[in-house]
């Protein structure tokens, strides 16, 4: 992760930030006044900054203009909430302002990490109005989103094609070519409400327009009435739902300890493209790969080395097959390729030329070197299936490991 200055001229109340945010490995700079914090930025990156709204020695809210014309990501931290500073506040173009108080240490913690996964994370704004899209677009930067905009529905799926990994659209309803129902309507039958978050921003004051929306698939619906905070609350809440949910499919579908894909995602993927393969009369290659003596690893320099061992292997594999197929961990030291470029006739040079790679690595694990090779059973005869010619590589592998290991046993048609 990126580092965080916090700027606070009470070391009680810098402490207490760094020591909430330290909680979840963040590296944080403190300093205790303008003149130091405007040294630390001279010398450091910051991908967001948290300052005191009263620092001594400069007027009220410097410290936020200093990590704003240095354009840090700023988040105000104040102690009151009464009406002028609020005013304050949101004439400044802040990602958001916490308050002094250990019941918010949470919210300090969700509101940075934010900032950080906001990173190159495509949202659009959808609106025929330009002055509404301005100002929407500008709130949504202030969190470090990368915003899209469109001035109707057509235009916006135009957009999203380009951009598949938009990850929430903002859109109005009434707008010409295309409104609003439409556009979510048509990006549901793209994109699930689990992977794709639709808000409507509307104007409209009709009780029967929200749930319109939400029965046709939107995620949330925010009156334009609805202050900056809101706004910007309700965006936090959906993507940090969406990122819920992408980690638990993750959990489920992914490897704990390589963080390969695993077997139960292997099936789920191989499977349908089996059939397809097997419709579309395309080529599909499979392999199964084994590290050779894998025990003597564990036994020799220990579980741990060995589940670098593992790490590493993965890491080298997954690389290794790109975007030409998918690799997921099976078992133990037991891997599994499917492979849907890669021509039946190249099969054997291709999985060759990672089991030379294989076999001229090496890595140090706490002063030991290791080295490692393995074995491959590899098949393109598609057979009648998936099962099928799952248990054909692993015959093929069985052949490789009995007749001396490190080599390939392929089986092209």
């Amino acid at each position: 992760m990126g580092k965080v200055l916090i700027i606070d001229s009470s070391k009680v109340t810098a402490s207490f930030i760094q020591k909430t945010l330290q909680q979840t490995d963040l590296v944080c700079d403190l300093a205790y006044s303008y003149e130091e914090a405007k040294k630390l930025i001279a010398e450091n990156d910051y991908f967001v900054g948290l300052s005191s709204l009263i620092l001594e020695g400069v007027e009220s809210g410097k410290g936020v203009d200093l990590l704003l014309e240095n354009k840090i990501p700023a988040i105000a931290v104040t102690s009151s909430l009464d009406e002028k500073v609020l005013s304050d506040i949101s004439k400044k173009d802040i990602v958001d302002y916490v308050l002094k108080k250990i019941e918010h240490a949470e919210y300090i913690i969700r509101i940075v990490h934010r900032v950080y996964k906001n990173k190159g994370l495509k949202v659009m704004v959808v609106d025929d109005s330009s002055s509404v899209r301005t100002w929407v677009s500008s709130i949504l930067r202030r969190q470090g989103l990368t915003v899209l905009q469109a001035a109707d529905g057509k235009e916006a799926c135009k957009l999203f094609y380009k951009n598949p990994d938009v990850k929430l659209v903002l859109t109005d309803y009434t707008m010409p070519e295309m409104d609003g129902t439409q556009l979510t309507a048509h990006l549901r039958t793209i994109r699930p409400m689990d992977e794709l978050c639709i808000i409507v921003l509307s104007s409209d004051s009709s009780s029967r327009i929200a749930p319109l929306f939400l029965k046709i698939g939107a995620n949330d619906f925010i009156h334009k009435s609805a202050s900056v905070e809101e706004i910007l609350c309700r965006v936090n809440s959906n993507l940090e739902i969406l990122e819920l949910i992408e980690e638990s499919r993750d959990r489920a579908n992914k490897d704990f300890l390589t963080g390969m894909w695993n077997r139960r995602y292997f099936f789920e993927y191989a499977g349908p493209l089996y059939e397809k393969c097997m419709v579309e009369r395309k080529e599909l290659c499979l392999a199964l790969l084994d590290i050779d003596y894998f025990k003597q690893v564990n036994d020799n320099y220990g579980h741990d080395a060995g589940d670098e061992v593992l790490k590493k292997f993965a890491s080298m594999l997954v690389d290794y097959v790109g975007n030409r197929g998918l690799a997921a961990r099976f078992g133990g030291e037991e891997f599994m390729v499917i492979l849907d470029d890669v021509a039946a006739g190249e099969l054997d040079d291709f999985l060759n030329g990672f089991r030379e790679i294989i076999e001229d690595f090496s890595m140090t694990y706490k002063g030991e070197v290791i080295e490692f090779t393995i074995s491959t059973g590899a098949t393109a005869n598609m057979g009648s299936d998936l099962p099928g010619m799952i248990s054909r590589a692993d015959d093929l592998l069985y052949e490789a490991k009995t007749s001396g290991r490190n080599k390939v046993v392929c089986e092209e048609m």
